[in-house]
């Protein structure tokens, strides 16, 4: 009876030994990434590369809030890997300075804040088909789990064409919006929370503090 006891206790051990294995194996398959993604985040830097988003002309027949979806490539060297969409909304105003009040234009990243799926424009903003977060025609977020509002790219009319020069994280308070150095999605700006900026130092890209700077 001992006998049979030792070998049911040593099965036991060995299936507890192998479900662990197994679990650790899966866990790390699922972290590794994470844990590949926040390292790099915070050790490798990148500058932005400005892209053409075509010709102005072909932007600015927007009636009502129907903001242009175009595609673009966020890094040259690696065009199928950082394809990207950027949402361009004709204000109707007619300055070529991206920061002023009649800027012509504001061009919204369809990155959600939440996690980075693609959201989607629709006639009242934005939504996130994924986790069901909402954002109003300003980028803010009105609805579901993002944290912040969607990013924004710095612009210029070049040759008559519209570039993205940069890009940038924001906080939205009224008519006005504060810029800061981008940050991935799901991670807060300072001002939301306590420390945002040592809890979550990551910066996707080498860039000044602010557009002033």
């Amino acid at each position: 009876m001992s006998s049979e006891r030792g070998s049911g206790m040593t099965r036991r051990g060995a299936l507890g030994v192998v479900t662990v294995g197994v679990g650790t194996v899966i866990g790390g398959v699922i972290a590794a990434p994470l844990v590949g993604y926040a390292a790099a985040s915070t050790t490798e830097e990148a500058a932005f590369s400005p892209a053409s988003l075509g010709p102005v002309s072909r932007l600015t027949g927007e009636q009502g809030f129907a903001p242009t979806a175009v595609p673009f490539v966020e890094d040259p060297a690696q065009p199928v890997t950082s394809s990207q969409l950027a949402y361009v909304h004709h204000t109707g105003g007619t300055s070529e300075n991206w920061l002023a009040d009649d800027a012509m234009f504001v061009v919204f990243s369809n990155r959600c804040t939440h996690v980075g799926c693609p959201a989607q424009a629709t006639a009242v903003g934005f939504s996130c088909p994924c986790h069901g977060s909402q954002f109003d025609e300003r980028g803010a977020r009105i609805a579901g789990p993002a944290v912040r509002p969607l990013d924004r790219f710095q612009w210029e009319i070049r040759d008559g064409e519209l570039w993205i020069t940069e890009r940038w994280s924001v906080l939205i308070d009224g008519d006005r919006v504060k810029y800061f150095p981008v940050k991935a999605p799901g991670q807060p700006l300072s001002g939301q929370v306590p420390a945002a900026d040592a809890l979550y130092p990551a910066v996707t890209y080498d860039q000044p503090s602010s557009p002033e700077g």
